[in-house]
């Protein structure tokens, strides 16, 4: 498979907060280097194996020009550093301490991504809902 000379972003398409960062990305991407994929559509997955639907849950991935993998925190540094505007934000986030408060705000933020913006987390690939499911 030849390798594009963009990043993939794998975001969840049904998070409201993953849209609404996608949707102010978007127009600093003028040369179009970011493709986004919805990590809920099985052809998306199918692109990003050999990752998981349960693993893109947990943090958002970037697939690098190079073919390495990034998520989370460092993976929205990838899209800083492609955006020519932003890349000095990239640089300040880059070092300590944003390199330890970073990621722990990120995974804070993203388990709570549903649950703050007042939308039930979806179903996942399995049509089972989290809503339906009984807990023990």
């Amino acid at each position: 498979m030849q390798r594009s000379s963009r990043i993939e972003v794998y975001t969840d398409g049904q998070c409201p907060l993953c849209r609404w960062s996608r949707a102010r990305v978007e127009p600093f991407d003028r040369d179009r280097l970011i493709e986004w994929y919805d990590f809920n559509d099985p052809e998306a997955i199918r692109r990003a194996a050999p990752h998981t639907f349960a693993e893109m849950t947990e943090e958002m991935h970037v697939r690098r020009v190079d073919g390495t993998w990034s998520k989370g925190f460092s993976g929205w540094l990838d899209v800083l550093r492609v955006l020519p505007r932003w890349r000095w934000l990239a640089r300040v986030l880059s070092v300590w301490p944003f390199t330890r408060i970073g990621p722990v705000f990120y995974r804070w933020l993203a388990r709570r991504r549903y649950t703050l913006f007042g939308v039930p987390p979806p179903c996942g690939p399995d049509g089972v809902c989290a809503l339906h499911q009984t807990k023990s």
